[in-house]
Formats: structure tokens, C-alpha cells, sequence
């Protein structure tokens, strides 16, 4: 959703040619423990990213303290969601105890503590959301994971494109200067469209395929979507998804950074490549549990 220098689209590609296999076999044949590992990978080195932005002159060990507790939380609400306040309140002491005793620059301490927490809740517990739509989709779980990431990274291209061509005017120039209304708007029609798009493939080709893997059958089941469904599930979802990435801008920007990290090839850090898909999750999960 973030207009992006021309630059960037080789690595980016290159990036998409090795890793989009992979992810999509582990989308289509892992069991749900093992989507749910991929999840809490990602949410673990996110949370670790925006403490290691927001640490400052903190304790050089916050950002490691931080990526334990996601992990340990973010399973705790995976596996035993009713102990998830208890996990979350763990997590917490944990943390106001650790700068108890290593708060670096004491006027600080507070907006340390405060941003691990944070770290926390945006850069893991959010992303459990995925994990848990596609579980209760069940034999459709691993469709709507797919819808979910090709509607939030193909708008990322429809961003990109559209702001490209026809932007003009800035959509919020204080905390992303690069962003266009005309860039936004493409974003809204080109998720629209992809999510309509795999809604209609997956009517016509995605119900009743199965196969065999291990042994073990595997069998998808798709549950057709009315007209109004995808106004409903796409276009908040899209807004969504521009919002969580204006958030990260935000905090980058607040924090004279450029790109939360650098593991990916091309995309920078791991919250650069799933900010929009931080604040989508949710969404997605209340569409079909209570709307579908």
C-alpha cells in the first residue's frame, strides 16, 4: 500500500519467485500447528523489529525479552485461547519487572515499557487472527489465507501502479510523504478485485478438490460468497490494511528509521512486508466466523 521506488521491484521479485512456493505449500498441506508455527514466527521477529525501534537507549536484551514473551503469548491464545488474559498479564509482569531493574535512561522508563508492550500486541497477538481463520474455516482455511494475502499484498501493487500513474495528491504527507488519495483509491479497487476474483475461482474449482499427501487425504470445501459479501469483507479490509500501514510509518518516523529491518530481500523488515496484514487479521477472522 506504500508507493515504492522502481529500485525496489527487482529484489522484490526475486524475493516473490523463491519465497511465494514455499509459502503457499505451507499454506496448502501443513497441518494447523504448523500455520500456526509460520504465524508465530513472523509475529515473534515483528515484535522484536518494533522493540528494537522503540528501545532507544534501552536495555540491548529488551527486544530478545520481547520476542519470548510473543511467542509464549501468541501460543498461549492459539492453543489455550481461555488463559489468554493470564498469558497477556504474565507477559506484562515480566516486562514492568525488567525495567524495574534495567530501564536505561530513567525519564524514558515508561515509554520503554509501554512500547514492549505494544510490541507485543501489534507484532504477534494481532497475527493470531490468521492462525485461528484458518482453523475455524476449516476445509477452507487454507482458500481464505490465500485470499487474505493476495488481496492485501495485490493491493500493495494496485497502490504502487495507480500512485505511479495518477497521483497527485497526498493522502497524509506528516507520517508517509510518498502516498497518494490516487494511490489509496487504487488500492481500495485492486483489493476489491482480487478478492472477488479468488472468491469466483474458488466457487467454480475449489470445492470437493482433494489429495493425497503422507497418506493423508486432503480435501478443500469452499462455501460460496453472496454479492454483498465481498463489499462487506474486502473494502473495510482494505482500509484497514492502508491504516496498519500508516501506523508502522508512523512509529518508523517517529524513530528516524527507514525500514524496520532487514531480513527480507528487497522489503526490508519483516513488519515493513506485514503491516497492512497486522490490522486486516482481525477482520478477516469476524468476517467468517460471524458474517459468512
Amino acid at each position: 500500500m506504500s508507493s515504492e521506488k522502481k529500485s525496489d521491484l527487482g529484489p522484490r521479485l526475486v524475493t516473490a519467485v523463491v519465497a511465494l512456493p514455499i509459502l503457499l505449500g505451507i499454506i496448502l498441506l501443513s497441518p494447523a500447528w504448523g500455520f500456526f508455527a509460520l504465524i508465530a514466527g513472523a509475529g515473534a521477529i515483528s515484535a522484536w523489529e518494533y522493540a528494537t525501534i522503540t528501545n532507544g537507549d534501552g536495555p540491548a536484551q529488551a527486544p530478545w525479552l520481547v520476542a519470548a514473551l510473543t511467542l509464549v503469548t501468541m501460543s498461549v491464545m492459539y492453543f489455550a485461547p481461555t488463559h489468554g488474559m493470564e498469558a497477556m498479564a504474565g507477559s506484562a509482569i515480566t516486562l514492568f519487572i525488567f525495567y524495574l531493574f534495567k530501564y536505561g535512561e530513567q525519564s524514558h522508563a515508561a515509554a520503554r515499557m509501554g512500547s514492549a508492550i505494544a510490541a507485543i500486541v501489534h507484532g504477534g497477538l494481532l497475527l493470531v487472527f490468521l492462525a485461528k481463520t484458518r482453523e475455524i474455516a476449516a476445509g477452507a482455511g487454507p482458500l481464505w489465507i490465500i485470499i487474505i494475502l493476495g488481496a492485501t499484498w495485490g493491493s500493495d501493487a494496485g497502490a504502487y501502479f495507480a500512485g505511479k500513474k495518477f497521483g497527485r495528491r497526498k493522502l497524509y504527507p506528516a507520517v508517509s510523504p510518498n502516498k497518494t488519495i490516487e494511490g489509496a483509491l487504487g488500492s481500495v479497487a485492486s483489493g476489491f478485485l482480487i478478492t472477488v476474483a479468488f472468491g469466483l475461482l474458488f466457487t467454480l474449482v475449489g470445492d470437493g478438490v482433494s489429495w493425497e499427501l503422507a497418506g493423508q487425504k486432503i480435501q478443500l470445501t469452499w462455501k460460496p460468497m453472496q454479492w454483498w459479501h465481498f463489499f462487506v469483507l474486502a473494502i473495510p479490509a482494505n482500509v484497514l490494511g492502508q491504516l496498519g500501514d500508516l501506523a508502522e510509518s508512523l512509529i518508523k518516523r517517529a524513530h528516524g528509521v527507514k525500514d524496520s529491518g532487514t531480513i527480507i530481500y528487497g522489503h526490508g523488515g519483516m513488519l515493513d512486508r506485514i503491516d497492512a496484514l497486522i490490522f486486516v487479521s482481525p477482520w478477516y477472522f469476524m468476517f467468517v466466523a460471524y458474517i459468512l
